[in-house]
């Protein structure tokens, strides 16, 4: 009877000490398996060099952009809009520059921004948004990228606490922004029934 005691116990403490090791070495399915990558809602496509150029590692990599360099501009497709159409709002970033750098275009630098005739904030992109992406792009001197947005002609507060389903009829101005850089006010109309 005490050997069968002495066995049970010598199992038990060789089955602690595998249990104890297994905790410090690493799974095979952690290793094997490819961890998910963020994804980006709001793309700025680079141009096919400046893609080639990112997949060869033996070129060193760029400088950041100097602010100088990049120029910012914003657009709308139309002038005005009758009620049952969707604004679409353009922003353009073009490499002013003489020189290859990388530029921050990603989502968490993008700000569209509605305000009304007197200046008043309507809409921000930057009010209400989920899960901002980072996105470096190399940029070529004299390349641009460009990112559209649809605005659903919805209205905010700056901390997203109110919604408004349907701005009024009147005048409007578009500010686009990718991070500090800030372009010139667009000017567009919402117009009444």
């Amino acid at each position: 009877m005490a050997v069968i005691i002495l066995l049970i116990i010598l199992a038990l403490i060789g089955w602690g000490i595998w249990a104890l090791i297994g905790l410090f070495l690493p799974d095979d399915d952690d290793q094997s398996s490819p961890q998910p990558q963020p994804t980006v809602t709001e793309t700025v496509s680079p141009s096919p060099e400046a893609s080639e150029e990112e997949d060869n590692d033996d070129e060193p990599s760029a400088d950041a952009c100097a602010p100088e360099m990049l120029v910012v501009t914003g657009a709308t497709d139309q002038e005005s809009y009758a009620p049952d159409e969707t604004p679409e709002f353009t922003l353009t970033v073009t490499h002013d520059g003489d020189v290859l750098c990388d530029a921050s275009l990603g989502s968490d630098q993008q700000n569209f921004v509605v305000e009304d005739a007197d200046g008043g904030f309507v809409f921000s992109t930057r009010a209400c948004q989920v899960d901002p992406q980072e996105q470096i792009v190399e940029m070529e001197p004299g390349q641009s990228e460009e990112v559209i947005f649809e605005w659903e002609r919805v209205g905010t507060d700056e901390q997203c606490e109110t919604i408004i389903d349907d701005v009024e009829p009147g005048e409007y101005q578009l500010v686009v922004a990718m991070g500090e850089h800030e372009a010139e006010p667009v000017r567009f109309e919402l117009a009444e029934d």
